[in-house]
Formats: C-alpha cells, structure tokens, sequence
C-alpha cells in the first residue's frame, strides 16, 4: 500500500522512486514540447541551474504495487543525498553568518541554505539551543523553509515530493540518470546522483499567505513566496490590511500603498525611496526593490526568488499587524511554500 505524507500524518514505509528516463531525438522533444511536455528547472549539487524539456512522462512509485506519478502532477522534488564536501562547507559557513549581524550576508546565506535543502535539516537543528528565541530570528525561520510541517516526518533521509493538490510525499527516489532538452542543444543525460532538486514548470501558481510587519520587514527578513519566476512570468499581487509601525500612534499607520504624509515627528514619508509601510518586492536576493502596493500587474521582472517585505526603516521593533497577500504567477515554478 502506497503511504502518502499528507497533513501531520507520519509515514510508515520508505517509498522507493523510480524515474522513468529515456533519450529522445531533439525532432521529438520538440514535438513532446508541443503537445505539452514539462519544462523543469534543476538544481545541481555543485550549486548550477539547468533549465530544459524533461524526456520523462513521470514516476513509477513502487511500494507494494506500483504506481504511477505524472510528472504533471509534480510541483517539486527535494532530494535528501548526504551533503558532498561544497555543500557541507556552505552549510557550515551559512549557519555562522545567519548567526552573525551582517543582514546582507545573512540574507545570501539564508537563501543559499534554502536552495541547498534538506541535507541542512539536521545541521540547522543542531545549530538550536534552548534558549528564548524570540521573533525575528532568522536560524529559527529557516527550519519551516526547508521542512515545512506538513511534510515533516522522523527520518530525514528521505526525499520530499510536492504535488499540485497540496500533498507531499516523502520516500527515496532511486534513479541512475535524467534526460533534459536543453535551449539550442542536443539533450543530455544527466546523473541523478548529481541533482540536488528539481521544479517542474507551472502555467499558473495561486497562493495566498499573511505577510507580518514584524518577521517581513525590509531591515529584517522578506518572505520568500516559494515562486522563481523568469523574464517571461507575469506577476499579479493584491493585498490588504493595515499594519501599524508605531503601535498606537495612528498617524505611522497604513495601508499595502505606504504613508501618503510624513509621519507625526518626521520630514518625509520616504524610506529607501519608497512610503513607510508599503508592501515591495525584489527578485533575488540581491535583486532591487519595486513598489507592490494594493496591487501590482507585471511582466518582466527580471529572474529568480519572488519575495515581499513591508518597508520599514531601522527602528522596525515597535511594529505590529500583517497584509493579507494573494499572488498569482504565470509560466514559473512553485518550489516552496510562503516562509
């Protein structure tokens, strides 16, 4: 009997994966591409991005009978490989700058550590002490970007599978190689044992999610969407609320739009050239900011991470309250959820 990880339920029995993979021509990966075929977006484990048309239709699942999983039903697929030697050495260095008051080099560590995945899970719990943690705290954050709860299960050698219909699956994927159709080039086998994830490539993506002004505020920690967007993604935001950066003084109060006055004691309304308060975004860790407001409409945002942050200056301690946030991207990949 096939066991899914679904909610809180814990898995029972270690799932055995086998990618179906087999080469084809470049006459018929077009023709595949034409009647649909998946784009996929891997993740190396020496840290390379490949973006191609998969050859493969999906996963055969064994676990008693077999069973078939479209790669159309897929969202993402992390794999649960020991860490090699570079992996290790980032993850060693990651956790003692997110630990650090450097928020540029934590913020690239953070994502880094994120794209690494689950063979940071332990180190990452390891790194925990018991103390009071006290939000915001970026160590104690990263453990729902790698794991979020519903997937979580006791061993941690096992892989994670996201699926569009919102369950997970957790098991081992055995595979010896994947064939990808790669933009102006003949395909290519790849080892599997050399794929550290893999994202298949949506029409759509729909979520929505509370954005925080205390966790995601530009001085602290923007949330990342899950969403990796490309030049060609359109990105559709609306958002409401109200959040207060000044607890009960009204005049520091504001909507997704930011201050439209100066608030009361200050000159300018302006921070890092955009209002106080206003929900912004940037693609990339480094990538710039952009104004998102009540809503935004886009194409061409440039190429990676969707993330979103409350504007705010360095005196952010004194902030309270959240946007309601609903997102909806086009031709991108879905490879967490919002954390």
């Amino acid at each position: 009997m096939l066991h899914h990880l679904i909610n809180s339920h814990p898995i029972r029995s270690l799932l055995c994966l086998v990618l179906v993979c087999s080469p084809f021509a470049i006459e018929i990966a077009q023709a595949q591409q034409a009647k649909g075929a998946r784009t996929v977006r891997l993740l190396t484990r020496d840290g390379k991005v490949l973006e191609g048309i998969l050859s493969a239709s999906g996963f055969t699942v064994n676990d008693g009978p077999s069973l078939s999983v479209k790669v159309e039903s897929v969202l993402s697929v992390n794999l649960a490989a020991e860490a090699n030697a570079r992996e290790a050495e980032r993850i060693a260095a990651g956790l003692a700058i997110i630990q650090g008051t450097d928020r540029s080099a934590r913020n690239a560590a953070v994502a880094e550590l994120t794209d690494i995945g689950l063979p940071a899970l332990t180190p990452v719990l390891n790194a925990y002490k018991d103390r009071d943690l006290r939000e915001p705290d970026a160590l104690y954050r990263l453990f729902g970007r790698l794991m979020p709860g519903y997937a979580d299960a006791a061993d941690r050698s096992l892989d994670l599978i996201r699926l569009k219909n919102g369950d997970a699956i957790r098991g081992r994927i055995a595979a010896d190689l994947l064939t990808i159709q790669l933009p102006g080039s003949s395909p290519m086998k790849i080892p599997f044992a050399s794929i550290r994830s893999l994202a298949v490539r949506q029409r759509s993506i729909e979520k929505s999610f509370e954005l925080h002004s205390l966790r995601h505020c530009t001085q602290i920690e923007f949330l990342d969407t899950g969403v990796v967007i490309g030049p060609a993604s359109r990105v559709e935001v609306s958002a409401a609320g109200y959040v207060r950066l000044s607890f009960a003084i009204d005049g520091w109060a504001s909507d997704p739009d930011g201050l439209k006055v100066p608030g009361p004691n200050y000159k300018t309304n302006l921070v890092d050239g955009f209002p106080f308060g206003a929900l912004v975004g940037k693609v990339g860790v480094t990538g710039p900011r952009f104004m998102v407001g009540r809503h935004l409409d886009k194409t061409g945002l440039g190429e990676g991470r969707l993330y979103l942050a409350v504007n705010d200056n360095g005196h952010w301690q004194n902030n309270i309250g959240s946007f309601r946030v609903k997102l909806r991207v086009s031709d991108a990949y879905d490879v967490g959820d919002p954390q």
